[in-house]
């Protein structure tokens, strides 16, 4: 009995370690929401009076709440992870063409692919920032160009909620598409060669063997890429913020810049943490969605 309990004295002090790194900050986040907290009020130990359940029957109440919902979950995550998977994916079929191959290209076009990526996210931001300028942007210098507008559009500060938030999709696109476009590349290259072998000595045709043997092999991918890239995107904060600030009048608000916005911007303390535990607790679900999809398959 002595020597089955050494492994958990070993692990103990790394258990211990874990859950005060992961368990603490939520359960302390719990505890400012509980609380109509100010920032300037707050202290080591808190500093706010207890409001109980007030902030979280507020939040319910708070008609901005369903438009940042919405905005998280159909701009920010839906369009941008529909539009990494199926440019990754055409990507990666372009990089693993066999003309590429013949041409000693597939390194230089992998390097290509992988640049974006490597690209941190606040150059990235920066650089669309300065394409996108309604003054000396390249985007409105070549509309200018081509007649099709007659002075320059302001993209990321644009009433009209699909220029704006169009705006903020492409960085993120460009970013972390080839995240995606490497992922599928490793798994196209994992395919055995003898099963397009078969098919093409039974005739099948290109998008025959593409419908029936690369599709199906790669919808496990396809399947846990679209769960990660969700958690991911649903709790960015980076994106949003660095382009539009939430703006213009809180057009592009999304839930992690809500949570920032309510805590340091409007000194919210208490309620931008109940914004935090509604993401929580979105997330949550989801995550459990994901790990029963997980364990199901394994």
């Amino acid at each position: 009995m002595r020597q089955a309990r050494d492994p958990f004295r070993l692990l103990i002090l790394s258990v211990l370690l874990l859950l005060f790194i992961y368990l603490l900050p939520p359960l302390y986040n719990l505890f400012l929401s509980l609380q109509d907290l100010d920032l300037f009020e707050m202290t080591a130990i808190g500093g706010g009076k207890f409001v109980g359940l007030r902030n979280y029957t507020e939040l319910i109440r708070d008609p901005a709440l369903y438009k940042v919902f919405f905005n998280t979950w159909v701009w920010l995550t839906a369009v941008t992870v529909l539009l990494r998977i199926i440019l990754g994916f055409a990507l990666a079929i372009l990089v693993d063409a066999d003309a590429l191959r013949r041409w000693h290209l597939t390194a230089l076009a992998r390097t290509l692919l992988f640049l974006p990526w490597a690209v941190p996210p606040v150059v990235a931001v920066t650089i669309w920032k300065w394409m996108l300028n309604s003054q000396y942007g390249v985007a409105n210098l070549l509309l200018l160009d081509a007649g099709f507008i007659e002075s320059g559009i302001n993209f990321l500060a644009n009433p009209n909620p699909y220029i704006t938030w169009w705006s903020v999709i492409l960085p993120i696109v460009w970013k972390e598409t080839p995240f995606v476009a490497i992922v599928y590349l490793a798994g196209l290259q994992s395919i055995p060669q003898e099963l397009y072998e078969i098919a093409q000595v039974d005739g099948a045709g290109w998008f025959a063997v593409f419908r029936y043997i690369t599709i199906p092999l790669m919808r496990p991918i396809t399947l846990i890429l679209t769960f990660m890239l969700t958690i991911w995107t649903f709790n960015n904060f980076v994106y949003v913020w660095l382009t539009t600030r939430g703006g213009p009048a809180d057009l592009t608000h999304v839930m992690g810049t809500m949570v920032y916005y309510q805590s340091f911007v409007e000194y919210k303390l208490g309620y931008g943490a109940t914004f935090g535990m509604f993401m929580v607790a979105l997330m949550a679900i989801f995550a459990v969605i994901y790990l029963k999809f997980i364990f199901k398959r394994a």
